[in-house]
């Protein structure tokens, strides 16, 4: 699973800001465990939107199943991810052959904060900056997959995965102090 979240660039009418993506990937290993990996990069304002689908395209493969989480609109607060209408600029974004399924969200900003701490991850305020925004797309894509889990898959997996996952973080944490990353 690639789970992205995105900084869309600016329309050709907007102007020029920048932009960037979030990309957490869970590649499962053994029953119910799982390998991790996070990316985020930032582009400037001007660059080139072509280099970020190509960025975005190389972290997938046919079998990928993608979760792409988008900012849910204010005063949405139901229990559930809810299902996104998909932009053609977001879709552009996304590789589209061979891929198992894309699972589009929006997810309240609370519910996000919520997961995001149960990851003992952080998230800034509701309506960040684009360059805060770009800062935490890391997080926020860590924050939706845990949500998702949540949401989405029996306990007993759910239990599992998480400490995966908070292992995995921990070591990303120690390694990131240590300065191995």
């Amino acid at each position: 699973m690639v789970v992205l979240s995105l900084q869309l660039p600016p329309l050709r009418h907007e102007p020029l800001a920048p932009f960037g993506f979030g990309a957490f990937i869970v590649t499962p290993r053994w029953r119910n465990e799982a390998a991790f990996a996070s990316h985020a990069h930032g582009y400037g304002a001007g660059y080139e939107p072509r280099r970020m689908r190509e960025d975005i395209r190389r972290l997938f493969t046919p079998d990928t199943t993608a979760l792409i989480h988008t900012t849910a609109p204010a005063g949405l607060r139901q229990g559930r991810p809810q299902a996104t209408r998909v932009t053609s600029s977001l879709l552009d974004f996304i590789p589209r052959s061979g891929l198992m399924r894309n699972i589009h969200v929006n997810i309240p900003h609370e519910q996000l904060v919520h997961a995001a701490r149960i990851g003992g991850r952080e998230l800034s305020g509701p309506n960040p900056s684009v360059i805060q925004r770009l800062v935490q797309l890391r997080i926020e894509t860590q924050a939706a997959w845990i949500f998702w889990l949540l949401a989405s898959c029996p306990p007993p997996v759910r239990r599992n995965l998480l400490a995966s996952y908070l292992s995995w973080r921990a070591l990303d944490q120690a390694a990131s102090r240590q300065g191995i990353i």
